[in-house]
């Protein structure tokens, strides 16, 4: 879940939520290792993005036979309202139209999105449209539909040859019911990139506060609502763990509209949603694949991220007219899919402590467990591919203590000119040992370039009740004059190794 939309665009991409659906729609990568083609891929690559990673059209009703892009641009979110999906899920014109490799805001404004991935896999051989595919699908619509565009699809590129799959997120959900229903004795190898296969908590976070200052450009927060819970596969990816949400004394039913109507939400109207008890079976089967094993033969692996702050449980808390929800964080995770949700009995891992959700295939570490996985096999890849070290830090008694995850977290996603904005800094070490606050540098990359120094001072009341392990920071920025793409950089010395460095973009637009 892809999942699609985190830093870019309101963290679009939450998560699932592109981003935080988001998942899909990503910040700014991290540096590619360099990386010289060597031994040729065996099979053909088909790559499966994540939640709102595929770029969505229609016809120009303006200049017939031109498409116009309702889903991939900054420009483009205005035309949100109107991708909301039948009742009956019935075709409506809207068909995707090529992979989402970067968001152009305004001029110079980019974020990128999969364009390092696909970089990455050419630099160690692929060649697009030759052995490497892009698979491009509505991901409005659920698993079960996309598999069938998925078996098309590849049918009509790579014919009778065996394939990868590479896929992210949501993507990783639909390659699943793909390699089950239609890929036996087709699929070699299936990666799936922080798959969300109990779904995500960090969904209903989303559906309740939408994108924040960009819900304005999308019909406000009540038309977000009412187009986002349009979309089969939101539900798809809603949560299904044991203990991952409650309305009171009961667990939230997401398939239930009484459950729905009692949040009293503007914008959450049960007609404009897809038909409940349909989902509800084809979630269902979605779970019984999901439980199930592949088809003999099939080299399966999951890259998990963890070490990351990540919304575990979510309460829907009502008082009089007003639901609210109350969360509960876990560093088990990616930042949107917990590390029980992404992965699978009996089904190899290779896990990251160093990369968010929607930025997992931009990691180097995974980078180079990719390009063995690929080039050789998965096992040599599980096997040969080390895990990176945490690295240890000087607590505020001289002590070394592990450096479990960091991470940086701005109270926006977006920012005007002129703003002052608020971070967060939320650190989680091995022991209860207390940092000082000098220990974190944090700077502000300003647009242009220039650096700015970020004070940092202790914030407890930020960090997850009850959790000793935990403690948090707090910092304000000025947003400055100039339109464009600045980043936060927070540095952390490690003893006896090289510095932790954790990036979050901050995208400043004109007032």
């Amino acid at each position: 879940m892809t999942g699609a939309l985190r830093a870019s665009a309101g963290r679009l991409c939450a998560a699932l939520a592109a981003g935080a659906l988001a998942a899909s729609l990503s910040g700014l990568a991290a540096p590619l290792h360099a990386q010289t083609p060597t031994a040729q891929p065996r099979a053909p690559l088909i790559f499966v993005p994540g939640l709102m990673g595929s770029r969505l059209c229609r016809d120009n009703p303006d200049r017939p036979g031109e498409p116009l892009l309702v889903w991939g641009s900054a420009a483009a979110l205005r035309h949100f309202p109107t991708i909301r999906l039948p009742r009956d899920a019935a075709p409506d014109g809207i068909k995707p139209c090529g992979l989402l490799r970067e968001i152009v805001f305004l001029g110079p404004l980019r974020q990128e999105v999969y364009g390092p991935v696909i970089r990455h896999l050419e630099s160690i051989g692929y060649r697009e449209g030759q052995d490497l595919f892009l698979f491009d699908y509505d991901w409005r619509r659920g698993a079960f539909d996309n598999a069938r565009a998925l078996d098309a699809f590849i049918r009509a590129t790579a014919g009778d040859r065996q394939v990868d799959i590479l896929a992210h997120s949501m993507g990783g959900l639909i390659a699943r019911v793909y390699t089950v229903k239609y890929g036996g004795g087709r699929v070699a190898r299936l990666l799936s990139a922080g798959t969300p296969f109990q779904g995500a908590a960090k969904v209903y976070q989303t559906v309740e506060k939408g994108w924040g200052p960009l819900n304005a450009a999308m019909g406000g927060l009540a038309g977000f609502r009412r187009t986002m819970l349009s979309f089969p596969s939101i539900f798809e990816l809603m949560p299904r763990y044991e203990g991952c949400c409650d309305a009171g004394a009961q667990p939230f039913a997401p398939a239930r509209a009484d459950t729905w109507t009692a949040l009293g939400w503007e914008g959450v109207e049960p007609a404009a949603m897809p038909d409940l008890a349909v989902t509800a079976a084809r979630i269902r089967d979605l779970g019984e694949i999901i439980a199930g094993p592949l088809p003999a033969g099939i080299e399966d692996v999951l890259l998990v991220g963890v070490d990351q702050r990540t919304t575990q449980r979510v309460s829907f808390q009502t008082a009089g007219k007003t639901t609210a929800i109350q969360t509960q964080t876990s560093w088990a995770g990616d930042g949107t899919v917990l590390r029980d949700s992404a992965v699978l009995p009996r089904t190899a891992l290779h896990p990251t402590s160093f990369a968010i959700h929607e930025r997992i295939l931009h990691d180097p570490q995974i980078q180079d467990f990719l390009k063995v996985a690929l080039t050789k096999t998965v096992a040599a890849a599980v096997d040969g591919v080390p895990v990176r070290p945490r690295g240890s830090v000087l607590s505020a008694g001289g002590e070394a203590t592990e450096l479990v995850g960091i991470v940086v977290e701005p109270a926006d996603p977006v920012y005007r000119t002129g703003d002052t904005g608020i971070v967060r800094v939320h650190v989680r070490l091995g022991t209860t040992a207390r940092l000082l606050p000098q220990t974190i540098r944090l700077t502000q990359i300003m647009p242009d370039g220039h650096e700015i120094a970020i004070p940092l001072t202790p914030d407890p009341a930020a960090s997850e009740p009850g959790n000793a392990f935990e403690q948090s920071l707090r910092g304000s920025f000025a947003a400055g004059a100039v339109p464009g793409t600045g980043m936060l950089r927070t540095v952390v010395a490690i003893a006896q190794g090289a510095p932790r460095v954790v990036e979050e973009p901050v995208l400043v637009i004109a007032r």
